[in-house]
């Protein structure tokens, strides 16, 4: 795998227009930029979409220039892995015939730099998950799958963007972190206890879901939380001389 790698997740864009959209999509492009000018590798952790149903080649409006941006990079020779993540679980081979992504349904490791990686968008690591865990068996039964298929783009994604409206609500924006500081810390160490215990024989473990970045050094292994581009436009990166983490909205 080529150095540098750059890492995002939970971007969550959204299918309409709301406030920021355009911006966060021209910074994610700018990033996109610089890593074809660097020959570097793109992972997604998943959440890139707000939603995300493949209908074939019958896809709502809204996602082209992104689509378009990630297939010019594939282009340019930059390879992109994908992790699919709770919002954007249901690719049925399209993200691999637009721009050609190596899409992975549960986690992706590798190695890098003379490390073993784990890639985890997270979802249902928690001990009091047990009503997601169960709830997630259930939308991507394959019934569940029969069944918004045959709704149909239109009303499939009128659907999900009821869905994708609630969410936005409880978007981990900076107000939200600052009230739920104590609880988000009490997740994290939870985290990284579950990591030590069963992922042992990893360098280092990237996670998503959470919307929480930095990087924690525990007995040699690095626990590395990727952030999101709603609050922080977090890029996590790789190159010869380690790991390394910022704010691309912020540089």
């Amino acid at each position: 795998m080529k150095l540098p790698i750059y890492f995002v997740s939970d971007n969550h864009f959204f299918m309409d227009s709301p406030p920021n959209e355009n911006k966060r999509r021209e910074l994610l492009f700018s990033l996109f930029e610089k890593i074809r000018q660097e020959k570097g590798t793109l992972i997604i952790g998943g959440d890139f979409f707000d939603f995300w149903f493949d209908y074939g080649n019958k896809q709502p409006p809204g996602y082209e220039n992104i689509f378009d941006q990630l297939e010019a990079l594939s282009t340019a020779g930059v390879e992109i892995h994908y992790v699919a993540g709770n919002h954007d679980y249901w690719d049925f081979g399209y993200f691999k015939k637009k721009f050609n992504a190596h899409v992975y349904k549960g986690n992706f490791d590798f190695n890098a730099n003379h490390k073993r990686i784990l890639v985890t968008h997270g979802d249902g690591l928690l001990s009091g998950d047990s009503g997601y865990r169960f709830m997630r068996k259930i939308i991507r039964s394959k019934i569940s799958i029969f069944l918004f298929k045959i709704l149909g783009g239109q009303i499939g994604y009128r659907l999900a963007k009821k869905i994708s409206n609630t969410s936005k609500k409880y978007n981990y924006s900076e107000k939200y972190n600052k009230i739920n500081h104590v609880q988000k810390r009490e997740i994290r160490l939870e985290i990284n206890k579950y990591i030590r215990n069963n992922w042992p024989e990893y360098d280092a473990v990237l996670v998503g879901h959470y919307h929480q970045t930095g990087i924690d050094t525990l007995n040699n292994k690095d626990i590395i939380y990727l952030g999101d581009w709603l609050s922080y436009y977090t890029v996590t990166y790789l190159n010869e001389n380690g790991w390394g983490q910022l704010s691309w909205g912020g540089k």
